[in-house]
């Protein structure tokens, strides 16, 4: 009898749970369909062109975001980073870089392969089909907004897209923008070793430094990278926690972002949340590029923007490559990091639109 009481309580607290568990998704899907709403509304009073496309990119349909206060403005097309994380600058941030697209059109798209334009193939996605598809959503802008100037952004490994399709599509672009450079991840591999020489480590974070070093492959390097992110503030500004509002707010914002369905988000975080057991074949290709030789070549203009400490492009070979090109600017960015801070993101935005005037 004392059994059969005890099962009763046990199923009726798994009732209570199970209830409260169905009414707080509940409010918390209410709340995204009208925080949704409010984006959306907000976004579409507050600029002359807010819009989400369908281009045919290289043979594949792809969902774009074009966003101004003007229609009249100049083009910026934004390539995100990752890889295939569109967290920061992809399409789920409808109404949200105001600074920008009071001076730009700004064209915000899901790399192939990730977020709104997920493909269930990921070993299909190949960085030489994301230069190809960067090449024609240049070519769409350029038929759809003639005579309009048109720059690339890339933030991180958006930078190899943007030198890469430069390298192509040079004259049609008015500049190229590049905010946390990778050069070589064979180079940021050695930066970051030496990086994580100077850190105060245990004996087996020692061990396991040395060892992932050793290895010169791509796994080694995504390991020193894990440890460079967790015990220095060169790509996640540990320094001042509060300094990283903006960014806490750009993971969060694609939540109750108008243009991300659940199945989007999910898509949007996939790449990081599958780590390196997915986009084998995109990640290897991005592991052995190297753009030094691409950049030394460009002659459209080029913005570089770097946090101070950043290991993935070495200050020296940009600051080499600002003193010898006229087409070449170089920007260290200070108290900032490779995810950028409050004041980084401010000093970005002043810095590209200086760039385009």
């Amino acid at each position: 009898m004392q059994k059969m009481k005890k099962k009763h309580e046990i199923l009726k607290i798994a009732r209570r749970m199970a209830l409260a568990l169905v009414l707080l998704i509940a409010v918390l899907l209410i709340s995204r369909a009208v925080a949704m709403r409010v984006v959306y509304e907000r976004a579409v009073k507050n600029n002359a062109v807010s819009q989400l496309e369908t281009l045919k990119l290289d043979g594949e349909e792809q969902s774009v975001l074009i966003e101004g206060k003007s229609e009249d403005l100049p083009v910026l097309i934004m390539l995100h980073g990752g890889p295939q994380s569109p967290i920061i600058y992809g399409n789920g941030y409808r109404g949200d870089t105001p600074e920008l697209t009071e001076h730009f059109l700004v064209v915000y798209w899901d790399c192939w392969g990730c977020g709104k334009n997920f493909a269930d193939n990921t070993e299909s996605v190949t960085l030489e089909r994301q230069v190809a598809m960067t090449c024609d959503l240049v070519r769409d802008m350029k038929a759809r907004f003639p005579g309009r100037k048109i720059f690339l952004f890339g933030y991180s490994n958006g930078t190899i897209l943007a030198t890469s399709a430069a390298e192509t599509m040079g004259d049609d672009l008015a500049g190229i923008i590049n905010l946390g450079p990778i050069t070589s991840l064979r180079d940021a591999q050695e930066m970051a070793y030496q990086a994580l020489k100077t850190e105060d480590m245990s004996e087996w974070d020692k061990k396991v430094l040395e060892e992932s070093y050793e290895r010169n492959d791509l796994e080694g390097f995504s390991k020193l990278e894990e440890m460079v992110t967790l015990k220095t503030s060169r790509i996640f500004y540990w320094r001042d926690l509060f300094s990283n509002t903006r960014l806490m707010g750009y993971f969060a914002r694609v939540f109750y972002s108008p243009d991300y369905s659940l199945a989007d988000i999910y898509h949007a975080y996939y790449a990081s949340i599958f780590g390196g057991s997915r986009f084998t074949t995109l990640r290897q290709q991005i592991y052995e590029v190297d753009e030094k030789e691409a950049l030394e070549n460009l002659k459209v203009k080029i913005l570089i923007l770097q946090s101070e400490g950043d290991i993935y492009g070495s200050a020296d070979f940009f600051s080499q490559l600002a003193a010898q090109k006229d087409n070449v600017t170089f920007i260290q960015i200070p108290e900032s990091a490779h995810l950028p801070t409050n004041a980084g993101f401010e000093a970005v935005n002043r810095a590209v639109i200086d760039f385009a005037k």
